[in-house]
């Protein structure tokens, strides 16, 4: 996620230089394109039972959109691509990423850790109708299709002879491959509190809990 976010940040000032530069419909091209970089908080449902979920489980993303204006009205049609991370940090273990239904299993209370959890990656495609008036008032709503990438875990701490270990995971079976959700943006230029809210659940259907994210928090989009 730093990496992506790092990207943006040193792609912003060659799209800056960039519209200083061009002219005509190059000028206008490069104006419909927005850049933007996200921080959020993920709020997940359906915990099963036992799990108890960190309070703080930050994710990110990075994305860029494409505008059509409606006219010369303050209101467009965007379409784009991007990235999304989703962290689930918990007191629980999964004991089999490979098992025909994902279980999550608590940590006993006699075992010291510090950290334990579920990190998702997904490309996303998002859609959305902006609005952007004069007085650099923005907002969005639109929803967002997004494609599993990654599935992994990572677990820092004791095991049961006492000593400290990392044990990391990749390709956790059953989570849905694809998920689904609307989102919302509002805010003043280029700093916005967004929301997304997934339809779908993380593992298929009878494979694993029905857990899911609400995210909330901010976006960064100069352009």
């Amino acid at each position: 996620m730093k990496k992506i976010v790092l990207f943006i940040y040193l792609l912003l000032p060659l799209l800056a230089l960039s519209q200083e530069s061009a002219s005509g419909a190059q000028q206008t091209t490069i104006r419909r394109i927005s850049v933007g970089a996200e921080i959020f908080q993920d709020f997940w449902l359906n915990k099963p039972t036992g799990m108890n979920v960190r309070g703080i489980n930050q994710g990110g993303g990075a994305f860029f959109l494409y505008s059509f204006p409606f006219g010369k009205s303050n209101f467009s049609f965007a379409i784009g691509a991007g990235v999304g991370f989703h962290n689930l940090y918990s007191n629980t273990l999964i004991d089999n990423i490979k098992a025909d239904t994902i279980t999550f299993s608590p940590i006993p209370d006699t075992v010291s850790y510090k950290k334990s959890k579920l990190g998702l990656s997904y490309i996303d495609f998002p859609i959305e109708f902006r609005l952007k008036t004069n007085n650099k008032v923005r907002a969005s709503v639109g929803v967002k299709l997004g494609y599993l990438i990654d599935a992994k875990t990572k677990y820092k701490g004791d095991n049961e002879f006492g000593n400290e270990i990392i044990i990391k995971t990749k390709g956790v079976s059953h989570v849905d491959k694809f998920r689904f959700g609307p989102t919302v943006r509002v805010g003043y230029d280029w700093f916005q509190v967004m929301g997304y809210f997934s339809v779908t659940k993380l593992f298929d259907k009878n494979k694993g809990p029905d857990l899911y994210p609400i995210s909330v928090g901010i976006t960064l989009m100069p352009f």
